[in-house]
């Protein structure tokens, strides 16, 4: 675990929170003034702690359906195996990828328009890979939600309402090319300044700022925050997959799981699981018992789970870019 004190520890939990929060706002409520912040912020990104700044953007308002997968490698290489993340990672429609052990070896977030804009990656990825892929696995997300937790940042307790929440409705917001882009430098670093997107857009601050706050009251932009390194904070990532005997049960399972602070989000989905889970724990000890725990919560509900440990995140929340 990386030596942070209290006071850092608050300000990555704001950043969380709000990652295009001003470092002046933060200062205020950490008891520091603004220039330790900013040396503080510099030093957690600096040390890989922080590792980007990011906002949350509601993809499925943007037109997007969203699949995983999740690949078993084979006969492959370390050199093949960097090939074939290398190939998901550079892939534009790719919005996440990250390496595991578990389960799988590798998991990736894809978004597309339609169904066969999937199936072509798809088919391509199957003609260059298939030999080294033992099982590949996907499902169609449906919807995520995740919580205003304090566990891992501060000392602060456990709070169960949610940060944001994503669901497929059909809808898709009305936005033009002006708007995309500015969700896509945001979605690539939240902290810029309006006045550099206005730069590089060819636009005003004021209109930028104007565009800003209609993304946000459109739901598009759920929030603002930071990915980290966890494991730098002392905790361990683990996707959790859930099948459930009781389907039934399923909206109060979550009610409870909404109640564990390591528990960070839980996704929806066709296809794949019943429920899936991203939790952080302090070590494998104590993520096993708090798997235990919640099957002996529901002994008659919950068939089994498989997870997988994430060892490196390789790519995190990018918008394919406009052609």
């Amino acid at each position: 675990m990386q030596n942070l004190d209290s006071k850092d520890h608050k300000i990555i939990y704001h950043l969380f929170l709000n990652s295009r929060e001003s470092l002046s706002s933060i200062g205020k409520k950490v008891g520091l003034p603004k220039t330790v912040i900013k040396y503080r912020v510099d030093r957690l990104v600096k040390e890989n702690i922080i590792q980007n700044f990011n906002a949350m953007i509601d993809v499925f308002k943007l037109g997007y359906s969203v699949y995983r997968l999740n690949l078993v490698f084979q006969y492959a290489s370390p050199e093949k195996e960097k090939e074939i993340i290398d190939y998901f990672t550079d892939y534009k429609n790719t919005w996440s990828a990250a390496s595991a052990k578990g389960r799988y070896d590798f998991t990736a977030t894809i978004l597309v328009k339609n169904p066969n804009e999937f199936y072509s990656f798809y088919e391509e990825t199957l003609k260059r890979y298939r030999y080294y892929l033992k099982e590949i696995d996907f499902s169609q997300l449906y919807e995520k939600f995740g919580y205003k937790h304090a566990t891992l940042f501060t000392e602060s307790s456990h709070s169960d309402e949610k940060a944001y929440e994503y669901r497929y409705t059909g809808q898709i917001a009305d936005i033009d090319n002006v708007d995309y882009q500015i969700l896509c430098l945001l979605a690539r670093n939240s902290r810029i300044p309006s006045i550099e997107i206005a730069k590089k857009i060819n636009m005003t601050s004021t209109t930028i700022i104007n565009r800003i706050t209609k993304l946000i009251n459109m739901g598009i932009i759920q929030r603002y925050s930071i990915s980290v390194d966890t494991n730098k904070l002392g905790f361990k990532p683990f996707n959790v997959n859930l099948s459930l005997r009781n389907y039934d049960k399923k909206n109060h399972i979550i009610s409870y799981l909404s109640s564990i602070p390591f528990i960070w989000e839980i996704h929806k989905a066709v296809g794949g699981y019943d429920l899936e889970l991203s939790i952080f724990t302090l070590n494998f000890e104590h993520f096993h018992e708090l798997m235990e725990d919640i099957r002996n919560k529901f002994p008659e509900d919950i068939t089994n789970y498989d997870y997988l440990y994430v060892t490196k995140i390789h790519k995190t929340n990018f918008l394919p870019e406009l052609e």
